[in-house]
């Protein structure tokens, strides 16, 4: 290549770079003119919006208006840039907004979030005292006790085993915590609740608990899961939560309930909260009639009821106390577990404190009580039985709702009702 034929390539070269780096400049330029302009105006929009959110967010909690508070507050958090601090205190308000709403769930929800946004928060102790509050209100008891177990252990830092992670049982590899048993009672509903209170009842209970993973267990091994009627069964369960599931939505939710109603209520039905008569009894259990009465002779004659139930009474766990019954028998109430609520009730209710009651037939056996002591039938006051009222009121207002809710899902046009179907009788065949 000659010199002349080297420069000429050069300076070509040389300006073909040159052409190219100002065709990026400008095509720079309109980018930013164009496109990101626009991106640029997007976030400030974004940004613009997410301040309104917030502000008429506040404006509405000022006013009480604390639904609409919630849904500004939570488009706030949803939207909006902001660092952690912020978003865990937004969560904290909103939490506090869904308590004070009685929408206990919800305010969990947002609570839980607070340190698990920012785990420095100063709110940590506020947040959960809250969430135990909730807890407690939706009557998840023991859940609350092991989420304030878990604040004191955090606080003192002790580094023990907190209670509730205790291990309870073990199946094989599979460990089976306090938490866990306790979480399945706290499921249970209120009456059935009831009947595990205590330590031994806990046992009982944790024992039913244990024994149903085993028996699912060897459910699975059958491979029952994949048995045609069980399966549809367990859709028809699932259609049935699910339609739980929206009527909770559609009338649970939706229903308020005044102080003054639950006690105008608790007026009306003062009947049902009335606490029945009570007595502590010792029992002889015998196998035959005539024995029965051989022993109420002898009573009458001055033998010791305490000795003689040891000696000779059927019952042997009452037996080794004298006959003595562990708790309270109420009236009208199959306390004892033999039958023939009835007469029972009659036999030892109509008997004075220190006397002997008729021979009573219950079941295969006879029964001879003595009463040690009584407790008249009384009135129970509001304050003693407010739980037990709202939760009754609660379900009258939940059936008239659902009653009134179906009446409007039934006119629906695309309804069509047959019932002449089911009620018309069969024509008899000739």
């Amino acid at each position: 290549m000659s010199g002349r034929e080297g420069k000429t390539f050069d300076t070509k070269s040389l300006f073909f770079s040159g052409a190219v780096i100002i065709l990026f400049i400008i095509l720079v330029v309109l980018i930013l003119q164009s496109g990101g302009g626009k991106f640029a105006d997007s976030n400030s929009t974004v940004k613009y919006e997410g301040v309104i959110y917030r502000d008429l967010a506040n404006k509405l909690k000022s006013v009480g208006i604390t639904k609409e508070a919630i849904k500004q507050y939570e488009s706030y958090f949803n939207t909006a840039k902001m660092d952690e601090r912020t978003r865990s205190n937004i969560a904290y308000t909103i939490g506090k907004l869904y308590m004070e709403e009685g929408n206990y769930e919800n305010a969990l929800s947002w609570l839980y979030r607070v340190d698990m946004i920012d785990p420095d928060t100063p709110l940590k102790n506020e947040a959960g005292s809250k969430i135990v509050h909730c807890l407690e209100t939706l009557g998840r008891f023991h859940a609350a006790e092991y989420a304030l177990e878990a604040r004191s252990s955090l606080q003192e830092d002790s580094g023990e085993e907190t209670r509730g992670g205790k291990v309870i049982a073990e199946i094989g590899s599979r460990k089976i915590m306090l938490r866990e048993v306790d979480e399945a009672i706290d499921e249970l509903p209120p009456w059935i609740k009831e009947q595990f209170k205590g330590k031994e009842k806990k046992v009982e209970f944790m024992k039913k608990y244990v024994a149903d993973e085993l028996f699912y267990r060897k459910a699975k091994k059958l491979e029952y899961d994949k048995n045609a009627e069980l399966r549809k069964k367990t859709a028809h369960f699932m259609k049935q939560l699910m339609v739980n599931k929206v009527l909770e939505g559609d009338i649970k939710d939706k229903l308020t309930i005044e102080e003054d109603d639950l006690k105008n209520y608790f007026k009306a039905n003062q009947e049902r909260y009335k606490e029945r008569s009570q007595a502590r009894i010792r029992l002889i259990k015998a196998g035959m009639e005539e024995i029965a009465k051989n022993i109420v002779r002898e009573l009458k004659k001055g033998k010791n009821f305490t000795e003689l139930a040891k000696e000779i009474s059927l019952d042997e766990e009452s037996a080794k106390m004298g006959g003595q019954w562990n708790s309270w028998v109420t009236a009208g109430k199959d306390d004892l577990g033999i039958g023939n609520v009835a007469e029972v009730s009659r036999a030892i209710f109509s008997t004075s404190p220190g006397d002997i009651s008729p021979v009573v037939k219950a079941g295969d056996y006879y029964y001879i009580f003595k009463i040690d002591e009584k407790k008249p039938e009384r009135m129970r006051n509001y304050e003693e039985v407010e739980e037990w009222v709202r939760n009754d009121y609660m379900e009258h207002k939940m059936k008239v709702a659902y009653q009134n809710l179906l009446e409007q899902v039934l006119a629906s046009s695309e309804v069509k009702l047959y019932p002449h179907i089911i009620t018309e009788e069969e024509t008899p065949s000739k």
